[in-house]
């Protein structure tokens, strides 16, 4: 969630709809190794699979603080190209998901069509591991400033895993290893959009529930309508509850990747946005999706060094695929319906 500037922009989250209540950790006291920060990390990390990062009295916190600034900026003036223009450079999924999608390609849990727009950067595009791609002007004269984004949101991460390597008790740089800026990755920044209703639905799902398959995901939001379903609850709306943006802050969660990497240790919580609630359902929603995926090469396979990882079950066997070819898969079972989204890991550490 970035400056006060934009929160003054946007009507007031009301105190009224249930809300998580999720833990709020500071960014400078995790980068100083400070062990009680680091605790409720991993805690957050098990338990509800989110938390919110205070990004202030942190460098690399107030960078990319205005780094988010800047692409809430760049969302406005893409996503508000005409849909003539965005269409020529539409995604094409499975194939490749970056580009534009339009509201209306995917179906919701309620079986209706999604309403959530949004442009979809590649980090390899943007940092240049890869030939450049096609974009519009409004990306393209702004390439450093998204380049700038891509180094801050990773270096915020590498924080964050830094301190999970010591919690989890791994050598040092584990996890940063596996998802580095210079490797070719599926690692993306989603600029995402939803416009008002001109008859409010407080119940209309923008976009359906799912966790997300990589690594680490920074969310930056300023209007409500994101939602959590806590775990062991059965999903019927009323189960449901939101996350209260909050200024100074990113929401973190932790993805299917990271689940598998630890043996379910860690949460990846199932999510959804629906119609922001009371006022701000009156203004467009817009928001920041940087999603890290591991090194395409990577292994899938559960880490090893850690005594708090458990080890394979008998006739449990293990995963051999890279994280490309597992992500594909993944993908491809939730296309063909084989495998319903649903929240993952926070297993207890064994004894």
């Amino acid at each position: 969630m970035p400056t006060p500037k934009l929160f003054a922009q946007c009507p007031d989250f009301p105190s009224t709809v249930p809300m998580a209540d999720l833990p709020v950790l500071s960014l400078s006291k995790i980068g100083e190794h400070d062990g009680g920060e680091e605790k409720r990390l991993f805690d957050a990390c098990r338990e509800y699979g989110f938390f919110l990062l205070d990004l202030k009295a942190s460098q690399s916190g107030d960078n990319l603080l205005r780094d988010a600034e800047h692409m809430f900026d760049l969302t406005a003036a893409t996503l508000g190209l005409e849909e003539s223009e965005l269409s020529t450079y539409a995604y094409n999924p499975p194939r490749d998901l970056l580009g534009y999608k339009c509201a209306g390609k995917l179906r919701t849990d309620d079986g209706k069509l999604d309403a959530m727009k949004m442009y979809m950067l590649g980090q390899d595009d943007i940092i240049g591991n890869i030939p450049p791609r096609n974009n519009p002007d409004t990306i393209e004269t702004r390439r450093k400033e998204c380049q700038e984004f891509f180094r801050h949101a990773h270096a915020v991460v590498a924080v964050i895993l830094a301190a999970l390597d010591r919690q989890l008790d791994l050598q040092p740089g584990t996890l940063e290893r596996l998802s580095p800026l210079d490797k070719l990755s599926d690692t993306s920044l989603r600029l995402l959009l939803s416009h008002p209703q001109s008859i409010v639905d407080e119940n209309r799902i923008s976009l359906g529930g799912h966790t997300d398959i990589g690594t680490v995901t920074l969310l930056f939001h300023v209007a409500g309508g994101l939602q959590i379903l806590p775990a062991g609850s059965e999903n019927v709306h009323g189960n449901w509850r939101y996350i209260r943006p909050e200024p100074g802050c990113a929401l973190v969660n932790i993805g299917d990747t990271l689940v598998e990497w630890t043996g379910g240790l860690l949460r990846s919580s199932l999510h959804r946005v629906v119609t922001a609630p009371g006022a701000q359902a009156s203004v467009p929603r817009q928001s920041l999706a940087y999603l890290i995926r591991p090194d395409r090469n990577a292994s899938m396979r559960r880490l090893e060094g850690s005594a708090l990882i458990p080890r394979l079950k008998e006739g449990e066997q293990e995963e051999t695929r890279s994280v490309s070819e597992w992500a594909t898969w993944r993908a491809q079972q939730i296309m063909n319906g084989e495998l319903k989204p649903q929240t993952r890991g926070g297993n207890p550490i064994q004894a």
